[in-house]
């Protein structure tokens, strides 16, 4: 499948995944970044399309029934056996399915979590004068002194086989930025009677296995978001679609 030409946004405009990435990046690989964002081509396939709303089923089911996960299962391996498929539809079912059995793997450590289906429309979030494409897969309820209280979840599906210190560094603070962002999409976009929390915004690593949490001291995060944000903002016009 052939990408479709790349299209001018002529307002600035980053996805959660590629600002959290933008974070932690040198300031060339921030230019290319921002260039991406600026001229999108759109993909030839949704990744992960099937496996991200089964794992959302399977996590907000209050007896995390695994039948959510099998029955999709079964239908990527019927994609992946049938010859008419597409091998980039091929390719995509396998990892999906990888990624199935890595959030079964996270059992244990996302059983202290409450996850509640999340609002089919949700706006997106403004920040520095940029908008931001985040959505979140999941509302996460909890409570504490009697005070009911909410977050939001980001699921990270994309895999990556770096596991060098460096490499763990990097995910870890790119999961801290986008745990950040969700917590001010939580602020800004979620309509609800409970109080925000940062310990129920959270970016889960399905490949990995790792949940990172918006720090509950977040002053700092938040105001470098808003400062990259505010940089992207000032060079948007200045981004050509040059190699």
């Amino acid at each position: 499948m052939a990408r479709q030409p790349a299209t001018e946004r002529t307002e600035p405009r980053i996805s959660v995944n590629d600002l959290a990435l933008f974070m932690v990046s040198s300031e060339t690989a921030r230019i290319g970044i921002i260039r991406r964002a600026k001229f999108p081509q759109a993909p030839p396939i949704i990744r992960y399309r099937d496996a991200r709303r089964s794992i959302c089923a399977y996590l907000a089911d209050q007896n995390r029934s695994v039948n959510h996960l099998l029955v999709v299962e079964d239908t990527l391996r019927q994609r992946i056996d049938d010859p008419s498929t597409s091998p980039l539809m091929r390719d995509d079912a396998a990892h999906s399915i990888d990624v199935l059995h890595a959030v079964q793997g996270m059992q244990n450590r996302l059983a202290g979590y409450d996850f509640r289906v999340a609002p089919t429309q949700q706006a997106p979030l403004h920040l520095g004068g940029v908008t931001v494409s985040v959505r979140a897969d999941l509302l996460v309820h909890g409570a504490s002194r009697g005070v009911e209280q909410i977050g939001s979840a980001l699921l990270r599906m994309t895999m990556d086989d770096a596991d060098s210190e460096v490499a763990r560094d990097r995910r870890r603070n790119m999961g801290l930025y986008a745990a950040t962002l969700a917590r001010l999409h939580t602020d800004q976009n979620i309509t609800t009677n409970r109080d925000p929390a940062n310990r129920l915004c959270m970016s889960i690593d399905i490949q990995h296995g790792e949940v990172f949490v918006a720090p509950n001291s977040n002053t700092r995060r938040t105001n470098d978001l808003g400062s990259a944000c505010q940089m992207i903002a000032a060079i948007w016009p200045t981004i050509t679609n040059s190699n």
